[in-house]
C-alpha cells in the first residue's frame, strides 16, 4: 500500500538528493488514484513534488524516458530532480520534480476559454518531436474485441508525443491560466485523436460536447490541420470508458464536482455513446 504521507526515510531520501538539509511534507495534491502525490518543503521555502507509486510500478522508468522528450514545453512540464525506479528506499518506486505554479482546477469560471487553453496545450504536445524508443499505446485489441475493427481504421494514422491521459485534472491552473501539465508516466506513441477525444470525453462529463467541441476547433487551429476521424476516435475512447468510469467520481470530486458521482458518470458516458455520429 501506499503510505497517505511520505515517511521520513522517503523525505531524507529526497532531501540527500536535492542536497538541502531536510524536507516537510507540506501537503497531498488530489486528482489522483494511482500514486501518491505530494508537496514537501526545502529549509529556504520552495517547494517540490514527490510521487510514490505502487511496489513493482514501472510508471518511475517510463517517466524518465518522456521527460527527456518534453524540453520544448517549457514552464508547461516539471522538471525532473529525482528519481528511485526500483523502490530501493522504501519498496515504492519514487520520482521529485519542480513543482508547477497553480493547482488542479477543474470548476472554471469560463469553460470555453478553459477547453480552449486545454486544446492550445494540447497541440503543442503532439507538435513536438517523438522518440521512437516510447512505447507504441495504440495496440491491436484482441480480434473479437469491438474495439478491433475501430483500430483497423485508425491505426495508420501518423504517430506523435502522446501524453494517454490528458485531462483536466492533469493540468495546473493559476488565476484561470493553464501553466502546466503533469502526470507524464504513461506517455508514448499514437495518433492524435487519442489524446484529443479524451479530453474531450472529459468535457462532455463535466459540460457538454458544445464545450468539447470548442477544445477540438482550438486544438485544430494550434496544430495547423483538422483532427481525421473525431466521431471514429469518439468512439474509441468512450469503449475504453465503459467498463470502469465509475472508478473515476474521486478524481472528479476531490476536485470539486461532487456532482460526478459513479451513478452520474455511468449516465453521462452512456448518454455520450449515444450521441456520437455514426
Amino acid at each position: 500500500m501506499i503510505p497517505a504521507v511520505p515517511s521520513p526515510v522517503v523525505l531524507q531520501w529526497a532531501a540527500r538528493q536535492l542536497a538541502v538539509s531536510e524536507l516537510y511534507w507540506v501537503r497531498t495534491l488530489p486528482g489522483g488514484t494511482h500514486a501518491t502525490t505530494s508537496v514537501v518543503g526545502t529549509p529556504d521555502g520552495s517547494d517540490v513534488v514527490l510521487r510514490e507509486f505502487p511496489p513493482g510500478d514501472d510508471a518511475v522508468r517510463r517517466e524518465i524516458q518522456v521527460f527527456a522528450a518534453l524540453g520544448d514545453l517549457g514552464d508547461l512540464a516539471p522538471r525532473l530532480l529525482a528519481t528511485d525506479p526500483d523502490g530501493t528506499v522504501n519498496g515504492c518506486p519514487l520520482i521529485v520534480t519542480t513543482l508547477l505554479a497553480g493547482r488542479a482546477s477543474i470548476t472554471p469560471q469560463d469553460p470555453r476559454d478553459f477547453a480552449r487553453q486545454l486544446g492550445q496545450a494540447l497541440a503543442r504536445i503532439h507538435s513536438l518531436a517523438v522518440d521512437s524508443a516510447l512505447p507504441e499505446l495504440f495496440t491491436e485489441p484482441a480480434a473479437d474485441s469491438p474495439m478491433h475493427s475501430l483500430w483497423r481504421q485508425l491505426n495508420n494514422e501518423p504517430r506523435v508525443l502522446t501524453h494517454n491521459d490528458f485531462w483536466s485534472g492533469n493540468t495546473v491552473w493559476l488565476h484561470e491560466r493553464l501553466t502546466g501539465i503533469v502526470d507524464w508516466s504513461g506517455a508514448g506513441r499514437a495518433p492524435r485523436g487519442y489524446d484529443l477525444a479524451w479530453c474531450r470525453q472529459d468535457l462532455v462529463f463535466l459540460y457538454d460536447v458544445t464545450v468539447a467541441d470548442v477544445f477540438t476547433r482550438a486544438y485544430d487551429e494550434a496544430f495547423g490541420s483538422p483532427t481525421p476521424d473525431v466521431a471514429l476516435w469518439d468512439h474509441f475512447a468512450a469503449m475504453k470508458a465503459f467498463p470502469r468510469v465509475e472508478t473515476w467520481a474521486p478524481n472528479y470530486q476531490d476536485l470539486g464536482r461532487t456532482d460526478l458521482d459513479g451513478a452520474e458518470l455511468r449516465r453521462r458516458l452512456t448518454e455520450w455513446m449515444l450521441t456520437i455520429p455514426a
